[in-house]
């Protein structure tokens, strides 16, 4: 329980602070539309589900709505934007077996 508990503050974080935009040129969403989970201790602790559209929601509780974002492709990282659309506040490196925070290192496996 302890290292959720670290793990959920560590997500939470990435997701409330805002850091530098990076450019870059817009991917192809369509290649990360999917479901990817992170797990510690042998139980899923963090959801992101990116939907085509430029939308995803993220989740410390599985099978609960979630926190609506959106979120763009730039070359090989997925940035999520705040409410504004201007502000980053997170990225993730994609990688073969899913996206992989930039900050925390936690691997996001695509299910």
């Amino acid at each position: 329980m302890k290292k959720a508990s670290i793990f959920g503050c560590l997500f939470l974080l990435v997701f409330g602070s805002a850091v530098v935009a990076g450019c870059g040129s817009s991917g192809n969403e369509s290649s990360v539309v999917g479901v990817y989970k992170a797990e510690a201790g042998g139980k899923t602790v963090a959801t992101i589900t990116l939907k085509a559209g430029n939308k995803a929601t993220m989740s410390l509780i599985e099978g609960s709505g979630g926190i609506g974002v959106t979120y763009k492709v730039e070359d090989d990282t997925v940035v999520f934007t705040g409410a504004d659309g201007k502000t980053t506040v997170g990225s993730f490196k994609i990688e073969d077996d899913g996206l992989r925070d930039s900050t925390t290192r936690v691997l996001f496996k695509k299910q």
